[in-house]
């Protein structure tokens, strides 16, 4: 069975303003590309009303430290009341979107993600003295990874929202 271990629950970004949503898309997928994660989408959402779009996306990427453990993040992306306008940056003209912007950011560390100590009772309780004794070292490194790669995360949203601010 896979045991889930959280590291960092419910740490959010909240915005209200204007911003690029295609530029802070892209800001997602390479930050997962550039600290090694899995991008894997699980949901896209998009409805238009009165006031405007709502959209919202699920990412879930993951990254593979041993063939026993991995980290997994979790981000949700919801974006409401967006309007295009456009504005002046630079001198020039530019599309951007005004409206709500909501990241939260969930993180765990998987173990035995590939169900290979749960095959008989006897591995499972080999597994819990493994992981007891053994891994322990290991386990609090990719921990500490985890919550370092979710606190970066978080901060580049924060960074570039605020920079959109000013702009």
């Amino acid at each position: 069975m896979v045991e889930k271990r959280p590291v960092i629950e419910q740490e959010s970004v909240s915005y209200e303003g204007i911003f690029n949503l295609k530029e802070l898309y892209q800001l997602l997928q390479g930050w997962m590309s550039d600290k090694g994660y899995v991008p894997v989408e699980k949901r896209v959402h998009e409805s238009v009303a009165k006031s405007g779009k709502h959209i919202e996306v699920e990412f879930e990427p993951f990254k593979k430290y041993t063939d026993y453990a991995k980290s997994v993040i979790r981000i949700h992306f919801t974006a409401r009341e967006v309007t295009d306008v456009e504005t002046d940056v630079d001198g020039r003209k530019r599309k951007m979107q005004k409206g709500k912007v909501h990241v939260q950011i969930d993180s765990w560390l998987e173990t035995d993600y590939e169900h290979r100590w749960e095959i008989q009772p006897v591995f499972y309780v080999l597994r819990s003295l493994f992981e007891k004794y053994v891994y322990t070292p290991f386990m609090s490194g990719f921990i500490k990874g985890v919550r370092d790669d979710t606190n970066d995360l978080r901060e580049q949203v924060k960074a570039y929202l605020n920079i959109e601010r000013f702009k």
